[in-house]
């Protein structure tokens, strides 16, 4: 008895557990959305890449602000420097052409120095800033379009597990359908009122069936690892997803889409006009290098000179100090300027010209997608009453099969018939779901 208690105990607790995994790991697909944008590897560089962009705006504005250094220098000559000079400069009575050595410079030699200095124009500095604050543009817009297209990508997978999902459910019962025909079958021919053919028919269309079953089964396991790999989630962690399909599917037989499309409003549009700002602000700099710079510096230096150490201990510091302006302004590089502003244009050129494509190519996408979209949706009605009729008359050869009106094979045709079109159904549903996420994408503002 206090075995089976404790069996009892442990398997309502791993039930208990499983349970809490479960709610803990089920989504609607906005929350599966949600989790996406958190915990996908490509979300989280696009953001970490944002974070950069910010830190390379300060970098390129922290030049034109003050920049102050400190520096102190211990030296000790082991061997002080000797310098020769003629002896007549300091001996009149010495012959001429005798050199005396001289030791210019005492032992030790220490020195502290601060100094300080302030850009005061630069135009390579101010175009640089500009094109520092739009490269961080880029990357926040970089970060959005990540985003929307994520957001689609898990959509489509979420589509891809819940259509696999009802595929398998009717493929399942089809095949307890065919498995209870194939025992009755079997008992009637133990009885010998039917042929052994109808029985080898049925368990061929069974096997066929079980097969069919498992591969949804494995296409199910597969949707749903595309899903977690988008989603960011380990690959094999328990989920469940509580969004219902037919929720989808009627939200289909709404306009998807009822805002006018503007190119400008696309976020590819909006990353191809930020680059040729690039390019415009790289030709700009190349201009402003013609114009000169201006610093001011600041520079103040205290040395300790002697033949002792005495830095630290009362020893006599002098001091040096200077403050002042340069001004720099190349006069002549061979025409090297020249080439690089002309070179900057041009790209600035060539990106205008792909901006100008772009617009046309966004222009011929939205149109394309909404056609597809009309297509796709015509198509899967046609499936859809295909299937129903399909499976209208397989369920009418059934019955005559059961009253002996029919034969196996005729009945065999019947279930083919009606597989085929079930999984030309479900084609044209994932088709429907994919022309919805290609109509949005399209739109680029979502």
């Amino acid at each position: 008895m206090k075995v089976f208690f404790w069996m009892t105990f442990v398997a309502c607790l791993m039930s208990t557990i499983t349970m809490a995994q479960s709610l803990e790991n089920s989504f609607t697909l906005k929350e599966a959305q949600a989790y996406a944008l958190e915990h996908n590897y490509g979300a989280q560089n696009a953001k970490k890449d944002v974070l950069a962009a910010k830190k390379k705006v300060w970098e390129t504005t922290a030049i034109g602000l003050p920049q102050i250094a400190a520096e102190g220098t211990f030296q000790k000559f082991l061997d002080i420097p000797v310098s020769l000079a003629p002896a007549n400069s300091f001996n009149p009575n010495a012959p001429e052409g005798e050199l005396t050595e001289l030791q210019f410079g005492l032992e030790y030699n220490n020195s502290l120095a601060l100094s300080a200095s302030q850009l005061i124009f630069d135009g390579s500095y101010i175009v640089g800033l500009q094109a520092a604050k739009t490269y961080k543009e880029l990357s926040i817009n970089n970060q959005i379009k990540t985003e929307i297209e994520l957001k689609e990508g898990v959509a489509q997978a979420y589509y891809t597990v819940l259509i696999a999902e009802e595929n398998t459910k009717t493929l399942t019962l089809s095949l307890s359908t065919l498995q209870s025909m194939l025992k009755e079958a079997e008992a009637l021919y133990s009885e010998g009122l039917v042929e052994e053919q109808n029985v080898d028919q049925l368990k061929l269309n069974v096997n066929e069936l079980t097969t069919a079953v498992g591969i949804a089964k494995g296409q199910i396991d597969f949707a749903t690892k595309l899903l977690q790999l988008q989603m960011g989630m380990d690959i094999g962690t328990p989920m469940l997803l509580t969004d219902n399909l037919d929720t989808f599917i009627g939200e289909l037989t709404t306009p998807i889409v009822t805002q006018e499309f503007k190119v400008e409003n696309h976020i590819d549009y909006t990353l191809i006009t930020t680059n040729t700002r690039l390019m415009q602000l790289n030709h700009k700099k190349e201009k402003f290098s013609f114009l000169p710079s201006v610093n001011l510096f600041f520079n103040h230096q205290q040395q300790n000179m002697n033949n002792k150490f005495d830095a630290f201990s009362g020893g006599k510091y002098y001091p040096a100090t200077v403050v002042g302006a340069s001004v720099r302004l190349p006069i002549l590089t061979s025409g090297s300027r020249l080439a690089k502003m002309s070179q900057a244009k041009i790209e600035w050129e060539k990106a205008l010209n792909q901006q100008k494509e772009a617009e046309q190519g966004l222009i011929y996408k939205s149109q394309l997608a909404n056609s597809n979209m009309e297509t796709a949706h015509e198509t899967y009605l046609n499936q859809k009453e295909n299937m129903e009729l399909a499976k209208k008359i397989h369920d009418k050869t059934v019955k005559k099969y059961n009253e002996g009106m029919v034969s196996s094979m005729e009945l065999s045709q019947a279930q083919n018939q009606y597989l085929t079109a079930e999984g030309k159904y479900i084609k044209s549903l994932l088709d429907l779901f994919t022309a919805k996420s290609e109509l949005k994408k399209s739109y680029g503002n979502e």
